[in-house]
């Protein structure tokens, strides 16, 4: 008996763009160099035929191409179901399992729903939510998700966030799997006029550059949606850090919306097979967003990472390798190497201070600190601070790096505005609640565990 269903991957990150081609699967690879540029490595990838739907072959590609022209490609990800039957080990569902069940792929059926709700969690009005839904798909066509919207110009008129195919299955690739392609990465709003203030502080109106005549889709007359003209008010359904979307700043200091929508979304995929008189299901979340534009490097603190701390807790265990240490070095100094470091420290650049939003204008706006650079200014040069990395990676190696945890900033210090406490590691970058970034716990741990269990050869073992 077929006791279970899974999807995998449980969770899959699409990413837009508006090339007909997705991009190929790569792995990226560590260099000789420790932190060297990491290698990107074309993998095995599957070939889906457009007219048929099926997986025609697969392929390793001889390079990794990111965009065709001006179009990128986007990250279209697979579902694939797995089962379980009795108290055995999962295993993938495929044709041959479904015929001994008496079913066919037809039998089984997904459904899939998708929403946009960032307008929604400003205004907090429940018609401005966009939501996207598709039931009991059992064809191997393309399907669109058209996200709908209550205060949209007409009933008509959707939000593309992308589509879904059931992939079909065939005698070389008998696997039951899903498809997403997410949107191409659009903007969309409610005029083709946008606001601004003139230098006598008076609102006017201009052509909006990005919005054509097709592009309007949410109606913004009065007595229906109010994301145009939308100001936070400080209170909650506000994000912290605040007024993070597009508008200009009105006679009063505030952001104002420029009603703008885009066509990123989140959603869940569903699986159900009815083996006779009982049904068996299960489900995956997925969400889009922008495309990589450094593939080679990764952030210092992931989706991954907040993962693994919430499954596993926030102390790792004596298995813990200075492999697992070596990577959130490498990782901090490759988000350090995209950086601007002196700007992003404060310092004041062809006589102008303050010449972009980094944490000394927050720690400035929001608590009145005086505006100060974090570091000394001399000390930030980019060159200086990847050297300051680059012995961090050797101390890790050689054991001698108890001083490299005196400078890691706990997550309770997120909020210390002193001198000492502005210079923490990670330095300059600002955290999902507005303040300071600190690594997770769990990743502390683990590059404290391993500065007292020192010396290490360099070949990154335990």
């Amino acid at each position: 008996m077929i006791t279970e269903l899974r999807i995998l991957p449980p969770l899959a990150i699409a990413r837009l763009g508006s090339s007909p081609t997705p991009l190929e699967n790569y792995d990226l690879e560590l260099p000789e160099d420790p932190l060297g540029f990491r290698t990107i490595r074309p993998a095995e990838t599957l070939i889906v035929d457009n007219s048929s739907g099926e997986v025609s072959g697969s392929k390793i590609p001889d390079k990794i191409v990111f965009r065709d022209s001006d179009r990128i490609r986007p990250v279209a990800p697979f579902f694939e179901v797995f089962v379980r039957i009795g108290d055995g080990e999962l295993q993938p569902l495929t044709v041959r399992l479904l015929s001994e069940y008496g079913l066919t792929p037809a039998d089984v059926k997904w459904s899939v729903e998708a929403g946009n709700l960032k307008v929604f969690r400003r205004t907090g009005n429940e018609k401005d939510r966009v939501k996207a839904e598709l039931n009991s798909i059992s064809d191997h066509v393309s399907h669109a998700l058209e996200g709908k919207c209550d205060h949209f110009v007409s009933k008509e008129t959707s939000l593309p966030l992308g589509s879904v195919r059931y992939i079909k299955p065939n005698g070389v690739y008998p696997e039951i799997r899903l498809r997403y392609t997410p949107a191409e990465g659009k903007v969309y709003g409610s005029s083709t006029e946008r606001k601004k203030l003139d230098p006598t502080k008076k609102i006017i109106e201009e052509t909006d550059p990005v919005i054509t005549s097709d592009r309007v889709i949410y109606d913004s007359s009065p007595g229906r949606g109010q994301w145009r003209d939308w100001v936070d008010r400080g209170l909650p359904p506000d994000t912290n850090p605040g007024q993070i979307y597009a508008g200009f700043q009105n006679a009063d200091g505030n952001q104002q919306s420029w009603g703008y929508l885009d066509d990123e979304c989140d959603g869940v995929v569903i699986v159900n097979l009815k083996i006779g008189d009982r049904s068996v299901s299960a489900f995956a979340r997925f969400g889009a967003g922008p495309p990589m534009f450094a593939p080679d490097g990764l952030p210092i603190r992931t989706v991954a990472d907040e993962l693994e701390q919430a499954l596993f807790g926030p102390m790792a265990d004596e298995t813990v390798t200075l492999v697992d240490a070596e990577e959130i070095v490498r990782r901090a100094f490759e988000t350090v190497r995209l950086m601007n470091t002196a700007v992003m420290n404060g310092n004041t650049i062809h006589g102008r201070t303050a010449v972009a939003s980094a944490m000394p204008s927050q720690d400035s706006n929001d608590t009145s600190r005086l505006y100060a650079p974090i570091m000394a200014p001399t000390l930030v040069d980019n060159l200086a601070v990847v050297a300051l990395h680059k012995g961090i990676f050797a101390a890790l190696r050689s054991g001698t790096s108890a001083w490299f945890l005196d400078v890691l900033r706990q997550p309770e210090e997120v909020g210390d505005l002193t001198d000492k406490g502005r210079r923490k590691m990670p330095a300059m970058m600002r955290g999902a609640d507005g303040r300071y970034l600190t690594l997770t716990r769990r990743q502390i741990d683990i590059i404290r565990k391993i500065a007292v269990m020192g010396p290490f050869p360099s070949g990154g073992t335990k």
